[in-house]
C-alpha cells in the first residue's frame, strides 16, 4: 500500500468510526437502563420468592436470565465493530509511519 491508499484508508475508517457512534451510544445507554431494569426484577423475584436463600436467588435469576439480552447483544456487537476498526485504524498509523522513515 502506498501512502496515499493509506490515508485514503484511514479516512475511510475514520468516517465509518464516526457514523457508528450514535449507535454505539445509543447501545450503551439502552444496555445500561436494561442491566438496571434486570437487577430491579431480579430483586423483586427474589423478594417474592420462598424457600431458603438458595432457592430463592435461583427463582430469581431463572425469572430474568434473558431480561436486557437483546440490549446486551447489540451494545457488545457494536462494541467488537468499533474495537476491530480501531485496532485497523491503529495498523494504519503504523503503516504511515514505517512509509515516512523509510523515505
Amino acid at each position: 500500500m502506498n501512502p496515499v491508499e493509506i490515508v485514503e484508508r484511514l479516512e475511510a475508517i475514520d468516517k465509518d468510526l464516526g457514523d457508528r457512534m450514535p449507535a454505539l451510544e445509543a447501545a450503551a445507554r439502552a444496555w445500561f437502563v436494561a442491566k438496571r431494569n434486570r437487577e430491579k426484577a431480579r430483586a423483586v423475584a427474589f423478594l417474592s420468592a420462598e424457600g431458603s436463600v438458595a432457592s430463592r436467588q435461583a427463582e430469581a435469576d431463572r425469572q430474568t436470565a434473558t431480561d436486557g439480552a437483546e440490549a446486551e447483544a447489540e451494545y457488545e456487537a457494536l462494541k467488537a465493530v468499533v474495537r476491530t476498526l480501531e485496532a485497523r485504524a491503529s495498523i494504519g498509523q503504523t503503516l504511515c509511519r514505517v512509509n515516512v522513515s523509510n523515505r
